[in-house]
């Protein structure tokens, strides 16, 4: 078995500050991520949460520890599921999103790695789920309203 990468690049016309905004700042995701909203103070040891509304109340719904942050250019940090019974045994993979300037636009690479093997059902996930996430994302961005096309991810 193998260990799969996950790589997804796109273009938006939306300078690096606005992308690194939407993925940092929680009143962002939530418009854009299942209505996840992420919290950390971005140091690299400290954590990550994704906290979204359950019929029981708020839970966190991804979790992790930054692994580097640079402020405009990259973010990682690892990635858990807990709240989904088939993710949450796996240990934790990485996510890793580098964002270049394109003449005023960004570049935006996600890379998603360290998956237990190609069977994982986070790598499952993921590689079905990112690429609404980041169209959500995208469509944030260049237009200024909220589209939060992850709904309509596969599950």
């Amino acid at each position: 078995m193998t260990k799969p990468d996950y790589i997804y690049v796109t273009l938006i016309d939306a300078p690096c500050q606005k992308v690194w905004q939407a993925l940092t700042d929680g009143e962002f995701t939530k418009q854009y991520w299942h209505g996840a909203e992420v919290r950390s103070d971005w140091t690299v040891g400290g954590p990550v949460e994704f906290r979204v509304q359950t019929e029981q109340g708020g839970a966190i719904g991804c979790e992790g520890e930054v692994l580097e942050c640079v402020e405009l250019e990259r973010l990682s940090y690892t990635w858990h599921f807990p709240l989904n019974p088939e993710c949450a045994p796996e240990p934790p993979s990485r996510v890793l999103f580098l964002l270049e300037d394109a003449d005023g636009a960004t570049k935006l690479t996600i890379k998603h790695d360290t998956f237990v093997d190609d069977k994982s059902a986070t790598y499952r996930m993921v590689s079905t789920g990112w690429p609404y996430v980041i169209a959500g994302l995208k469509s944030l961005c260049e237009t200024g309203k909220t589209r939060d096309f992850s709904r309509l991810a596969p599950d």
